[in-house]
């Protein structure tokens, strides 16, 4: 954890995937987030997969240590009047329900900023807050649909999905970095914000350089499957004796160091590739030589090569051998955490980034279902036990 963000809190209203992911990036980043849980069965992604102990799913522990729970019934008038204590203490809010919930709810924008004007109020969904869409519930795999991702995904016969959570994901990070913008606005200024984040359009802003190319020309690009988008021979995946190797060799000046590489400089006195153009026209015959070679040894072999004639290389790999790549353990991109229920140390993932040479991983586990509530509620002064024998919090 770094202290990018400490000092800030963060109140947490958000379930699943995007919203967590955003929140804790911040938590990660050092802010206090906390987590407002409803009693009895908190965010939906704690009972999502298998239950490592109740509520406990490897979902929900990946991407919500460093975070604080409080157990708080919003529908009770005394549930929101907490919720509204926390708002004085806050400096950003974050919600990623449908349209028109929060206002039910009473912790809408123009509700939390009559609170606190400088609010940093972060609103996530899947079209946007207002529009003729923007009522819509919205899943991960309906917006790569809806935003053309799954079109320019898969081979030229068959599109697929991408194989995670990217509309999520990707809404996550572009949130985080909405609310830190925000935050630094607020500095110079005093004003709070309102940040409307779409999945549809963070999504396309994922997909750009798709859609750069049809913008400027009118011309949908083509799938290529698991090959690279230069199209050319030299470059593209490989399957070796044992592996799959991925080769980035897509100008001429790449494909002649490959060749010399690998030992067929004679490819290079071949009228059928001696220029850019020969190769590209005749792509289809280089990529099968290169295939052919490829398969004559392993891919650890093949990298290894690679490598030392520098041209750009790797493995496909696995999750579980990805983890153990040493470039990990030496940047401090994974950690370990001990005191989880149902496990006896945890590890998960940090925010991707490094802050004077020291990892962002978290330091706390992930919290069961308003672990915090007492702490929280002691901290603005509130009567736990009270309330608890109202129903009120957990």
């Amino acid at each position: 954890m770094t202290d990018l963000l400490a000092g800030v809190r963060v109140i947490d209203f958000t379930h699943v995937h995007a919203g967590p992911l955003c929140t804790y990036q911040l938590a990660l980043m050092g802010a206090d987030v906390i987590k407002v849980e409803a009693p009895g069965s908190g965010d939906q992604m704690r009972a999502m997969g298998p239950q490592l102990a109740p509520g406990m799913s490897p979902g929900f522990l990946g991407q919500n240590a460093n975070k604080r729970s409080i157990a708080v019934d919003l529908k009770a008038e005394a549930g929101l009047a907490i919720v509204h204590d926390l708002l004085e203490t806050a400096d950003v809010l974050v919600i990623n329900m449908r349209p028109g919930t929060a206002d039910r709810l009473g912790i809408d924008y123009d509700a939390a900023r009559k609170i606190n004007p400088r609010i940093v109020y972060c609103a996530i969904s899947g079209y946007g807050q207002s529009g003729p869409e923007a009522d819509r519930p919205a899943f991960d795999h309906l917006i790569q649909g809806e935003s053309g991702m799954f079109h320019a995904t898969g081979t030229p016969e068959q599109p697929v999905r991408v194989g995670f959570a990217v509309a999520d994901a990707g809404t996550a990070v572009i949130a985080s970095s909405a609310i830190n913008g925000a935050l630094l606005r607020r500095e110079r200024t005093g004003a709070g914000a309102f940040l409307d984040v779409s999945m549809l359009e963070s999504c396309m802003t994922l997909m750009g350089l798709n859609y750069y190319g049809f913008l400027a020309t009118g011309r949908v690009g083509r799938r290529v499957g698991p090959q690279p988008l230069a199209g050319v021979g030299s470059a593209g995946t490989f399957e070796t004796a044992d592996g799959t190797l991925m080769v980035n060799a897509n100008s001429h000046r790449l494909f002649v160091r490959l060749a010399q590489t690998v030992g067929r400089a004679d490819l290079l006195e071949d009228e059928r590739f001696a220029t850019p153009a020969a190769a590209q026209q005749n792509r289809v015959v280089l990529r099968k030589i290169f295939a052919d070679l490829f398969a004559t040894d392993t891919a650890e072999h093949w990298d290894c090569v690679l490598r030392e004639g520098g041209v750009p290389a790797g493995i496909a790999k696995t999750p579980p051998e990805t983890v153990r790549h040493p470039q990990l353990a030496h940047r401090g991109s994974l950690a370990t955490l001990s005191g989880v229920p149902g496990v006896d140390e945890l590890t998960v993932l940090g925010a991707g980034f490094t802050v004077d040479e020291s990892p962002t991983t978290p330091e706390c586990p992930p919290p069961l279902l308003g672990e915090h509530t007492d702490e929280i509620l002691a901290e603005l002064g509130a009567d736990a036990e009270a309330l608890r024998a109202q129903g009120v919090v957990a």
